[in-house]
């Protein structure tokens, strides 16, 4: 028996899933830089390559570190948040790491996505506020 779902279900080909595997300490980067090119947040997830190339240190041979950074974006800002990335990190460069994306059939749970969204725009004026000082702020006067 399928369980129907009311509350936040989308059945569209709205979103994308942007990932990116990149080497383990970089995944702040691709965040941050989807971040700029309007992405609301990301998953990152640890992990270990497994190529054909290992390198090897004094005869012990390293598997390298991963880290796969998880970004659902709605699809029209897809090529927008991409380029960002690879415009941003290192990705495209030679053993540095991978960026793809998948099509998103259906989404359960972002109702509170927009919600979420404006609180952190909300968030990011004040502290950009709080960062120029109290000049920068400009006060409403009211008459008495």
């Amino acid at each position: 028996m399928e369980k129907k779902f009311s509350l936040g279900q989308e059945e569209t080909r709205g979103h994308d899933l942007i990932v990116a595997v990149v080497a383990r300490g970089f995944s702040d980067y691709v965040v941050s830089a989807a971040r700029d090119a309007g992405a609301t947040g990301a998953t990152i997830i640890y992990g270990r390559g497994t190529s054909d190339y290992d390198m090897q240190v004094m005869g012990i041979s390293i598997q390298p570190e991963r880290e796969v950074v998880l970004i659902l974006v709605k699809h029209t800002e897809r090529r927008k948040i991409m380029q960002e990335i690879v415009d941003k990190t290192s990705v495209v460069e030679e053993g540095r790491g991978i960026c793809f994306s998948l099509p998103v059939t259906q989404v359960y749970g972002l109702a509170g996505a927009k919600l979420h969204k404006m609180n952190q725009i909300k968030r990011d004026k004040e502290l950009r506020a709080k960062a120029k000082g109290p000049e920068a702020v400009k006060t409403k006067r009211t008459k008495k």
